[in-house]
């Protein structure tokens, strides 16, 4: 709406008319920019989402196009406070590379990149990387093994892995073969291969702004 100075006899004008003229307010669509504003959480590049992976992902039998899906683990707020992702929501994200463990000498890797994330109901598309992770090994020797529970034991947790980079497929997670009791380990097993239990986090941050309509 454009606001004109008038000339001449004084003009019957509404009194919400002149007020939106004198605040420079715009009357062009019902509630403005402020409405618009107030309508949407905006997330700057660098947030951190702690999320939890629903379901087990390795090296060893995952393929190349596989997806999974991470819960969203704590509330995630703007720098208003507003929450913008609740806990709950649901990544979603593929596997778009994999390589079993090809020796004794060497580990599997695995590259994930995550894609979107649902919010009420409403899907945003996500660009964000992996900056770590808890994973454990297993080998494969060792079949029927809950690693989530051995985690402490000689067939899983000597031997952690860990984001070893990232490419134009998403982050590469490798591992640490070191120390002691990594290298005992090693020499028992066949090959090792990463492990992604159900539940383990993922910690993703933000390479761009998402801006989320609020509810």
């Amino acid at each position: 709406m454009t606001c004109m100075t008038l000339h001449g006899p004084l003009l019957a004008i509404p009194l919400a008319l002149l007020a939106a003229c004198s605040n420079g307010e715009s009357t062009d669509r019902p509630g403005g920019s402020a409405s618009a504003a107030a309508a949407s959480h905006r997330l700057a590049a660098g947030t951190r989402i702690d999320v939890s992976i629903n379901t087990g992902i390795s090296s060893r039998n995952g393929n190349v196009g596989d997806t999974f899906t991470a819960r969203v683990v704590e509330d995630v707020r703007t720098a208003g406070g507003r929450v913008a992702i609740p806990a709950g929501s649901t990544v979603q994200g593929t596997i778009t590379d994999v390589s079993p463990a090809p020796n004794t000498r060497s580990t599997g890797t695995l590259t994930l990149a995550v894609s979107s994330v649902t919010v009420g109901g409403r899907a945003y598309e996500l660009d964000a990387s992996i900056d770590s992770l808890e994973t454990v090994h297993q080998g494969r020797g060792v079949e029927g093994v809950d690693v989530a529970r051995v985690a402490g034991g000689a067939a899983a947790g000597a031997i952690l892995g860990r984001v070893i980079g990232g490419n134009s497929k998403g982050t590469i997670i490798g591992g640490v073969v070191g120390g002691a009791a990594g290298a005992a380990v090693s020499a028992t097993m066949k090959d090792m291969d990463i492990v992604l239990p159900a539940g383990s986090h993922l910690m993703l941050t933000l390479k761009q702004r998402l801006t989320v309509l609020a509810e």
